[in-house]
């Protein structure tokens, strides 16, 4: 007869069987896995130093063409403009570094650098008694602010028509601080000009060539008010191109230049910029500057619209 002792000794065999046969199972199964990972882990490993060797490959790449376009520049923009008097009409509170760089850029192909015009957050016109001081400044009779402002606007856009300002509009919008001016900086190579740099009574000179620049940071409102601006400049056949420094992020490039192009009555009159923060944007500048008065006009840079990074090689004047 079978006894208990053998009954017990028969089910811890059993159970002794069942704990080994699971143990044996699991660590089959966990070297399988841990097998897996370090493939894996290999993989990514070696992805990584690919990855870390293409970037290398791209850095060495882009800084030998930053070195290319610093020793390259002077030629490129050479001569381009010589003795073209060119002002700059900024809106306050963009970036003013790539508005800085472009009036280099300007002076490197020899044009006369009339300066840099930046219509202030004043003429925002918050107060009728901004609107009367503007109105009684131009000699335009007082009204509403927006009224106002149409009207300044379009005494200002006469003026930059390309025949001067015999009736004094920007030295009178500067006295009464809805403008600035900024002074171009002083010629410091041969390819500058000789000749005294303009000062605010005197811009624009006889044939100035406007470039307009806006857009992120603007504390004038791009669309009711810098675009009129625009239009009636684009409507009038005054010679100016239009630029704003971007970003490459959603939302940040086109704020400005995006406007014109996206109207008819703009967009196939005024050769825009929209990269003007690279020097590729401020080489487009330059030469789409150069260009005016050609037809078709050019979109330039890298946003939407823009039709290629510069304007067609023409040989310099």
């Amino acid at each position: 007869m079978l006894n208990l002792r053998y009954h017990v000794v028969s089910l811890v065999a059993v159970f002794l069987a069942l704990g080994i046969g699971v143990i044996v199972g699991v660590t089959v199964i966990n070297k399988g896995i841990v097998d897996q990972l370090n493939k894996r882990i290999d993989s990514v490993e070696a992805s990584d130093r690919k990855t870390r060797r293409e970037n290398d490959r791209l850095t060495t790449q882009l800084r030998t063409w930053d070195r290319f376009i610093e020793q390259a520049r002077p030629d490129l923009l050479a001569g381009q403009l010589r003795g073209v008097p060119v002002l700059l009409v900024g809106v306050d509170g963009i970036d003013r570094k790539p508005v800085a760089d472009l009036r280099s850029q300007l002076a490197d192909a020899g044009a006369t650098v009339e300066g840099t015009l930046w219509l202030n957050d004043k003429l925002n016109l918050r107060s009728q008694a901004d609107s009367n001081a503007l109105a009684d400044a131009l000699g335009i009779p007082q009204d509403v602010p927006d009224v106002v402002r149409a009207g300044a606007l379009s005494k200002l856009a006469g003026v930059l028509q390309g025949t001067g300002d015999p009736a004094g509009v920007i030295p009178a919008l500067r006295q009464a601080g809805f403008v600035d001016y900024e002074a171009p900086p002083s010629p410091t190579s041969a390819s500058s000009p000789t000749t005294a740099a303009p000062g605010p009574g005197t811009v624009p000179l006889a044939g100035t060539r406007s470039i307009i620049v806006s857009g992120a940071g603007a504390r004038l409102d791009d669309d009711t008010m810098t675009m009129p601006f625009v239009t009636q400049l684009a409507l009038s056949g005054a010679p100016i191109v239009a630029a704003e420094a971007g970003q490459d992020s959603p939302g940040g490039r086109g704020v400005f230049v995006g406007l014109i192009l996206n109207r008819a009555e703009t967009a196939t009159r005024v050769s825009t910029v929209d990269d003007l923060e690279s020097f590729i944007g401020q080489a487009a500048g330059v030469l789409a500057t150069r260009d005016l008065g050609k037809q078709p006009v050019g979109h330039y840079g890298v946003g939407p619209g823009a039709q290629r990074l510069l304007p067609e090689s023409t040989p310099a004047p």
